[in-house]
């Protein structure tokens, strides 16, 4: 699977789960309902990394 390929998986893993994949300078930021991340590369993102974190108000 090439790297453009892997992109594509990883956009679909995160459309599945509602999270919106945004480009920011050399780097992809993944924001969602608990997801608020950057990441240097989109391809080879494992669902395991698009947990979402809970939240607790202070």
């Amino acid at each position: 699977m090439n790297l453009q390929q892997q992109r594509a998986l990883a956009r679909q893993q995160c459309a599945d789960q509602k999270i919106t994949v945004l480009p920011y300078g050399n780097a992809w930021w993944l924001l969602g309902d608990g997801v608020n991340q950057v990441v240097g590369e989109l391809a080879g993102i494992s669902p395991a990394q698009l947990q979402r974190f809970t939240s607790v108000r202070r």
